[in-house]
Parts: structure tokens; C-alpha cells; sequence
């Protein structure tokens, strides 16, 4: 007589086929698929022609099974980062708007424990054209502004107290912009490209938080001045300070509170960091993996402008040329460490300053004045190796300031103010590379920046 029950030999069979399940799972473990937590820019979405093409791992992945299974078409140059378990794609040229692209992660890639992405991840979006965001007075305050395409009408897009200053995401999405409180500190807000989701980010209290940048992984880089001790007191020397605007943590660039400097600039990959010691009169360049610091001498107070790949940087300082002052370019290569004019032989004819340099690296555009002196600039744009320069503009008494190029290395955008003018006011222009032309954007307008 058998000694179990036919529910005891159910439970053993059901045993039997649980545990060939198990096994089957665990021998299957290296197949189950790789975790896909986000992608950038969004499946059939408008994207900046400047944006970073991104992929967010729920695990640590083989990198060199990513890397080479990750395509783009039309097929575009560019740079691969990883941030963590986040890859980026950075464009060495920017995306062409109107253009449709396709965006493929083959089968194949995989973690570091060996578990494969079973099928292609495939998705595409478009590219828009870059708009432009100024400041404007508005009933006796600064309001941001924006102009969402070129040929469009401005449209304010804050009602505040009056924005102190600004900076627009690289992917063009958010506007970080800093606004006095009433502690008479200054607090960091975003916006959104349309006006939208208007928040407060950061509470400084009493300090100062400004001149902020942000890098193509979305972190945001600013100075920080502390407020006073006691009444009557002014501010403290200002601080780089990091922040994560998706959780609000901040913290200081340097752990050394002696370190001072403001005015941070994050390379195009985020894999350097500039800002601006005024106490030793230099630029002070982290390089945010090793930490290295390099220092290049200038008395101008501000930083300079990266080559696409955040390999060089173009700036200038000031050199005494029998007796006088004069501002002068250099190229800094922070792999050879060499610092070098960038005319050779450097001119002595006149003041140089301002060196921005456009996305597809080929084009500097700089503010020039004749060495006789006067208050009068031009605006000068020459190749990247400096052998002829074309005047973008010259109008007679002019000041010119906030020189940056669109990502398309098409347009370059100034801010303008003419001394000579009957009813001067401050303006918004733009020259058009391939005509040579310049066009009015906007009057009453400030401290132009692209929005992408």
C-alpha cells in the first residue's frame, strides 16, 4: 500500500515543476532584459538642435556593448558620456531643424551582470529652431522675455519683482533665473520655455545666488555670496556651488572655503568646470572627475569660451603695450597645457576681447576696439586659425555686449546700445552669417540668450 496521498503526490509534483521553473529562471538570468528607466528627447517630441541625446540604465551596464550598438540617422558626429548608469550622446554639430531622427539601441547591449536588452529600442523626434529669451523692462522692472522662433513676437514670461539674471538649459526646456527676496538676498526660480511651472528651487535666505550655468547632464552650477554677519555689513567673497535641480541638494564646488570665485561655466561635456578668482586674478579650470585644477592668469574678470568637446577654451586678458592696456585673445589646450595667441603675431593696434566661439567650431566672433581709445566698438567674426576677420557690426558709437552663437553656427546674437542715438535705448540684434546681414529682434531689450 502506497504510504502518500494522491494530494501528497500532487504537492510533490507541483514541487517538481516549481523547482525545473526556478532552475529554468536562474539559467535564464543573463536574458531577462535590461532595465530602461528613461530616454531623452522624448518618443515623436520636439527636441533642441543643441539637446544631448540620453539613455538612464536601472542597472551598471557593459559600456562598450552600449557604445557600439547605439546609432543615429541621419548619422551625426558626436561624443559619447557616461553619467553613472546614464549615457549621453553630445553632437559634435547640432541637429537640423525640420529633420526627423531615429534614435536605435540594438538587441544585444548589456549589464555588468550579463543580462542582454532582448529587442532594438527604437524611438524618433523632431528638431525646432532656436528662439531667443532677453530681459525687458516692464513697468520699471526686468521680465523675462522670448522670442520662441526668429520671426515671431516676443512674449513675456515672468511677473515678478524684477530677475536679477538668467540661464536657459541646454536642452532648452528651463529657464533658471535668480530674484531678490525679503531678506535682500537672491533665490533661484525656474520656468518653463512657455512661461509655464514657475517655481522657487533654491532659498538662499540672506546670501546672494547668481550668475548660474548648466551643465548638459542638468546639473547647475552658481555663485553663492554669503549675506552679512552683523546689520550694516556687506557681503562675503562669493563661492562656486553645485545643485541638483531634480532633488535641491547644494553644495560647495570646493570643500576649502578659501576657494573663492564666481561666474562658473560648465564645458560642453560637463567634464569641466571654469569660474572666475578675483582674488588671484585668474581663471580657475576644475576638471570635475580628477579634480586638477588649471589656472590661467587674467585680470578681466570672466571666464572663456569651449571649443564643442570642451578640449580648449578661447579668453582674454589684459597685456601692457607701451604703457597702454590692452585686452588680448588666447587659446588654452588643457591636454598639452598650452596657452597660446590666438593671432600670430599677436596685433598691437587694437583692444581685442569677448572671444566666443560658435558650436561647429569653426567661426570666433569679438568685440574690437581701435587702440586710439574711444568707447566705440565692432563686432568681428574670423575663422578659428584667425587669418581674415569679416566686421558683423560697426554702427558708428556703439557699445556691444552678450555675443553668443546659435547652435546652428548661423546667427550670431548681440546685445547693442548706440551712444549716438537721439532716444538710445538697448537692443536685441542678430547677424546672419550666410548673408551678411543684420536684423533688428528687439528694442527695450537686455542681455540676450539663445533658447534652444
Amino acid at each position: 500500500m502506497s504510504r502518500f496521498s494522491p494530494l501528497d503526490l500532487a504537492v510533490a509534483s507541483l514541487s517538481v515543476v516549481l523547482l525545473a521553473a526556478l532552475g529554468l529562471v536562474l539559467w535564464r538570468g543573463d536574458q531577462v532584459g535590461v532595465s530602461i528607466l528613461g530616454f531623452a528627447p522624448a518618443e515623436r517630441g520636439l527636441a533642441a538642435a543643441s539637446a544631448p541625446v540620453w539613455i538612464a540604465f536601472g542597472d551598471a551596464m557593459d559600456t562598450q556593448s552600449v557604445e557600439s550598438r547605439l546609432t543615429i540617422e541621419p548619422k551625426v558626429e558626436g561624443k559619447l558620456i557616461w553619467r553613472g548608469n546614464v549615457i549621453y550622446f553630445l553632437p559634435q554639430q547640432s541637429l537640423t531643424p525640420g529633420e526627423t531622427y531615429i534614435l536605435r539601441l540594438a538587441a544585444g547591449a548589456q549589464t555588468e551582470f550579463g543580462h542582454l536588452l532582448a529587442e532594438d529600442l527604437t524611438w524618433s523626434f523632431g528638431v525646432r529652431e532656436a528662439g531667443v529669451v532677453f530681459l525687458r523692462d516692464t513697468g520699471g522692472h526686468a521680465e523675462l522675455w522670448a522670442l520662441h522662433s526668429l520671426g515671431g513676437s516676443p512674449r513675456q514670461l515672468t511677473e515678478t519683482d524684477g530677475v536679477f539674471d538668467f540661464a536657459v538649459s541646454v536642452d532648452g526646456e528651463q529657464i533658471l533665473y535668480s530674484l531678490f527676496n525679503n531678506l535682500s538676498g537672491i533665490d533661484l526660480w525656474l520656468v518653463d520655455r512657455e512661461g509655464r511651472s514657475n517655481r522657487l528651487l533654491l532659498d538662499c535666505g540672506a546670501d546672494r545666488c547668481y550668475a548660474a550655468d548648466w551643465s548638459v547632464d542638468g546639473r547647475i552650477a552658481y555663485s553663492r555670496a554669503p549675506g552679512p554677519l552683523n546689520p550694516g555689513e556687506g557681503y562675503g567673497a562669493p563661492r562656486t556651488w553645485l545643485l541638483d535641480p531634480n532633488t535641491g541638494e547644494t553644495v560647495r564646488l570646493h570643500a576649502d572655503t578659501q576657494k573663492i570665485g564666481y561666474g562658473p561655466s560648465w564645458s560642453p561635456d560637463a567634464g569641466r568646470l571654469a569660474y572666475f578668482d578675483g582674488v588671484q586674478s585668474r581663471i580657475v579650470v576644475v576638471d570635475m572627475l580628477s579634480g586638477q585644477e588649471t589656472h590661467l592668469p587674467s585680470r578681466v574678470g570672466v571666464v572663456g569660451s569651449w571649443t564643442w568637446d570642451g578640449g580648449q577654451m578661447l579668453y582674454y586678458d589684459t597685456l601692457l603695450v607701451e604703457g597702454q592696456a590692452l585686452n588680448a585673445v588666447f587659446r588654452v589646450d588643457f591636454v598639452t597645457q598650452d596657452i597660446l595667441p590666438f593671432f600670430d603675431p599677436q596685433p598691437q593696434d587694437g583692444d581685442y576681447s569677448n572671444p566666443v566661439l560658435s558650436p561647429d567650431g569653426e567661426w570666433v566672433a569679438l568685440r574690437v576696439r581701435p587702440a586710439a581709445g574711444g568707447v566705440a566698438d565692432q563686432i568681428w567674426v574670423t575663422p578659428m586659425d584667425g587669418r581674415f576677420a569679416l566686421t558683423a557690426d560697426d554702427t558708428a558709437a556703439s557699445l556691444f555686449a552678450d555675443l553668443s552663437w546659435d547652435p546652428g553656427s548661423q546667427y550670431l546674437l548681440y546685445h547693442r546700445m548706440q551712444l549716438g542715438a537721439a532716444d538710445p535705448a538697448p537692443e536685441v540684434w542678430i547677424w546672419d552669417r550666410l548673408s551678411a546681414q543684420n536684423r533688428l529682434l528687439a528694442r527695450d531689450a537686455s542681455a540676450p540668450a539663445w533658447l534652444p
